[in-house]
């Protein structure tokens, strides 16, 4: 009886919350019971989220698939899985970890955050754009992936997120977020911090238990490429050339080694405007 406490009949609760009074006051016998027993209730959940901090859970690279009949890859087809992201540029290394997601998961949001008090030298649905132009091409820079990449990312949408994305992916019921790193070494310090906060938001902010976090390695061919060195690229460029113009002929050659031909001339144009 003093488990069930969510009865919509007021009476029942009522009677039960008095039925859990006298079983921990001072002259109950079972006092020393369940006050033991609802410590160990309530540290259980907090021992989970604490060791989802301590012990990420990292995907390394070659990132593994489950068996195409197997119980798990059925099951992980019905679900939903977050990635966030800046992606500011969204590039080569972006897209290899969305496809994969893609082909594994049901569905993929890949959200990307804004904050309406702060300006944007590039805005978030200018970054979601080329995004979305990115995904639908089967473009790819290595010869042998052609066929696996053919028809992916269908499942894929991407979204620009006002407020916090875990209260987004829980309207959008999704089950796990993902956030891509080059390395836990490299970026581990700052997405901790990023944990933490996605951890206990929820808890805080929402009352709801958060969504675990999982972490994907990059693929090591596109570990040296990050957005940084893309607007760099574009920022080199602009104050060697000067006109934009010419500063987007000259930086698309380039930039096809870290985003796909099809959204280079457009980044360069946006990156360099910024």
């Amino acid at each position: 009886k003093a488990l069930v406490f969510f009865s919509p009949n007021c009476a029942q609760f009522s009677s039960h919350f008095h039925h859990l009074q006298k079983m921990i006051s001072p002259s109950s016998p079972f006092r020393h019971i369940i006050i033991p027993i609802s410590a160990i209730v309530l540290f259980i959940p907090i021992g989970i989220l604490i060791s989802r901090i301590l012990f990420p859970t990292i995907l390394s690279y070659p990132w593994k698939m489950p068996p195409e009949n197997s119980r798990q890859r059925k099951r992980e087809k019905k679900i939903t899985v977050v990635l966030a992201g800046s992606f500011n540029p969204p590039h080569w290394g972006h897209l290899v970890m969305i496809r994969y997601l893609s082909e594994r998961y049901g569905r993929v949001i890949c959200c990307i955050g804004v904050n309406p008090s702060k300006k944007y030298d590039v805005t978030p649905q200018t970054r979601a754009q080329l995004l979305k132009e990115m995904l639908t091409s089967n473009e790819t820079n290595d010869e042998k992936e052609k066929n696996a990449v053919a028809g992916t990312c269908k499942n894929v949408q991407v979204e620009v997120v006002t407020g916090y994305i875990w209260r987004y992916a829980r309207k959008q019921r999704a089950s796990l977020f993902f956030r891509g790193i080059r390395t836990w070494e490299a970026d581990g310090a700052e997405e901790r911090n990023l944990q933490i906060l996605n951890t206990w938001g929820p808890l805080l902010l929402g009352r709801i238990w958060p969504i675990n976090t999982l972490f994907l390695e990059g693929d090591p061919r596109f570990r040296t490429v990050s957005s940084t060195l893309i607007r760099k690229i574009c920022t080199h460029g602009q104050s060697r050339y000067g006109k934009p113009s010419e500063v987007g002929d000259c930086s698309v050659n380039e930039l096809t080694k870290f985003v796909p031909r099809c959204v280079a001339d457009k980044v360069a144009e946006a990156y360099v405007k910024s």
